[in-house]
């Protein structure tokens, strides 16, 4: 990818961002998206069906506005913490760490996360076998390749086979272990999207919107400039897509990512 090439787009979390026709969508965050749009914990919606139907045709409005870009779609990354403020969510457990606590993969496979990853994934099978839209599944908090090998056979017994019709699922590179094993884990996914408020915060174990904190960090640190680095670079060794994901207020980074030619997709 040469330096004219650069792509920059923005997540598309709420149905209020249809209405802005000056951004370009890169990725759905599908937790935001139901979060904003449904607003009932999964475990305890009553119609998945009509939720199902809602959310595909907010996916659907978004592709119009890069029809001739892949629809990447990220599944639920959310924290019990945060999925505890949806209505009737009181079947969720309260965790004393929610940010490593069940989330990603291991939410999936859980008791109280199976009814959102069904409803997902019967939203991008709509998305794929009834819209023909160009669907590529992005994978969020990936913690082992154990894990990776799981996420890929548990979308498989839902209809979403790798590599079937050209479907691509991606690493959401949050983790440390992520960016480390970025080798072995390239060889569950086609691609990496690096989100880098979630790998900076594990690297340096900080809240960055905690303000109590007694002096600044930020995300342009060493061992998180490394990280990210590293990333792209396997990424770029194995020849797979790799972007970062990114504030906008974060220019060192995103001046990182184009030094990198890589994408750029804005939180």
């Amino acid at each position: 990818m040469s330096q004219m090439e650069l792509t920059y787009s923005h997540v598309f979390k709420t149905p209020s961002q249809l209405e802005n026709n000056d951004n370009a969508l890169g990725l759905i965050a599908l937790g935001d998206l139901y979060a904003s749009a449904i607003n009932v914990h999964p475990a305890s919606l009553d119609d998945s069906a009509e939720a199902v139907a809602k959310l595909v045709e907010l996916i659907e409005t978004a592709h119009k506005k890069n029809p001739d870009q892949p629809l990447r779609i990220m599944l639920n990354h959310k924290s019990s913490l945060e999925l505890r403020q949806l209505v009737n969510s009181e079947a969720e457990a309260e965790e004393s760490n929610p940010d490593m606590g069940l989330r990603g993969v291991s939410r999936y496979v859980s008791d109280i996360g199976r009814p959102g990853f069904v409803l997902e994934c019967e939203v991008l099978k709509t998305a794929i076998v009834d819209k023909k839209l160009p669907v590529e599944i992005v994978v969020p908090f990936v913690r082992t390749s154990s894990e990776a090998a799981t996420m890929i056979d548990r979308l498989a017994e839902r209809g979403l086979c790798r590599g079937a019709n050209g479907l691509k699922v991606h690493l959401a590179c949050q983790l440390p272990a992520n960016a480390l094993l970025a080798e072995p884990l390239l060889a569950y996914f086609d691609g990496i999207v690096v989100d880098v408020d979630n790998l900076a915060a594990f690297t340096l174990g900080v809240d960055f919107g905690n303000d109590a904190l007694p002096y600044g960090f930020n995300k342009h640190n060493e061992a998180v400039r490394g990280l990210i680095l590293d990333t792209i670079r396997k990424a770029q060794l194995a020849e797979k897509p790799v972007a970062v994901l990114i504030q906008q207020s974060d220019t060192h980074i995103i001046q990182l990512a184009e030094g990198a030619n890589v994408e750029i997709l804005f939180q």
